[in-house]
């Protein structure tokens, strides 16, 4: 999902015949990021460990990757001539590579994971709902709400700076999505419900993108932000309608996929470009429509095969 989000990403800051195939293809994925934090909030809050036993695992399994795919995009643009600076405080400023932001987010997630542990597992049903309910109203609707008024009312400033006066930053940013991926994973809702929520929410973040786009006359991508309630509700029902499914026998071939998955998100920016895109090999040529899901399959199976190689050196294992 993320591979495809950046294939169709090109084609939908266009706006020209090709954007609608952009559009469909950007706002069919874009639970995708909240589904890895989703996952960790079910994989991670229901745990007992100490404190330092927490950071252990998680500080190892997140920093050497993170250095490693640093330093690898910083080596890339430098070898492009490009002025790197000091590689150090490079990385740590910000990430070297605009998608590498995901592993500074995880870490600061990862701080508050002891937290909402505690909460979680002493928590009410209702307290539950009540934390996901404020966090939907401060960190979701309110600041896709505030931005549309923006759009259209000349004293929309004045709201949001007196919005500014409250101070809601501990209910907004993507912990929520921690809370509500251990919620849903306990959660009893249907497969048919959870498809019914992904597909209509997309649809939604589709109308939604395309209406803002043509009032603005050039791509917005207003709808297509991580904490838009279409995203969070796409997420909810695509995350619920996993949990659904039954169990099937063990896959090698997922399992595989899996242990290369953070390998694969490190790479797949630079199959897409330089690798491909100077080839010729873009989803901008032909039909959108079918070269955007091709050229996804094609970046995920060489990311995957080169991961899936590299890890076969024990050492390196730890980096990808």
């Amino acid at each position: 999902m993320v591979i495809l989000l950046h294939v169709s990403a090109n084609l939908f800051m266009t706006w020209d015949e090709k954007w609608w195939a952009g559009n469909f293809y950007d706002a069919l994925v874009r639970p995708c990021v909240p589904l890895f934090i989703m996952i960790s909030g079910a994989t991670l809050l229901f745990k007992q460990e100490p404190l330092p036993l927490f950071f252990r695992k998680r500080l190892v399994r997140i920093i050497p990757p993170l250095l490693f795919w640093s330093l690898f995009y910083l080596a890339l643009s430098s070898y492009n001539g490009e002025k790197t600076g000091n590689w150090l405080l490079a990385i740590l400023s910000g990430p070297t590579k605009f998608h590498l932001w995901y592993f500074y987010e995880l870490i600061g997630l990862y701080l508050i994971v002891p937290i909402l542990r505690k909460f979680f597992q002493g928590s009410s049903l209702q307290d539950k709902h009540w934390l996901l309910g404020i966090w939907f109203v401060l960190a979701v609707m309110l600041p896709v709400t505030r931005n549309l008024l923006k759009l259209r009312f000349p004293w929309a400033d004045f709201f949001d700076q007196s919005l500014s006066n409250f101070n809601f930053s501990l209910y907004q940013g993507f912990a929520g999505y921690l809370v509500l991926g251990a919620y849903v994973s306990q959660s009893k809702v249907g497969a048919k419900l959870g498809w019914f929520m992904f597909i209509s929410a997309s649809l939604c973040t589709m109308a939604g993108t395309y209406l803002v786009s043509s009032y603005l006359g050039k791509p917005s991508e207003l709808f297509f932000d991580y904490l838009s309630p279409f995203v969070v509700v796409a997420a909810y029902g695509l995350f619920a309608l996993f949990m659904a499914m039954k169990p099937g026998p063990p896959s090698k071939l997922v399992n595989a996929i899996g242990e290369c998955t953070l390998g694969i998100y490190g790479l797949h920016i630079f199959i897409i470009d330089p690798v491909f895109e100077k080839n010729g090999f873009s989803a901008a040529f032909g039909n959108p429509w079918l070269t955007i899901p091709l050229v996804s399959l094609c970046v995920f199976l060489v990311s995957f095969a080169v991961i899936y190689i590299l890890r076969l050196i024990r050492p390196l294992r730890h980096f990808i």
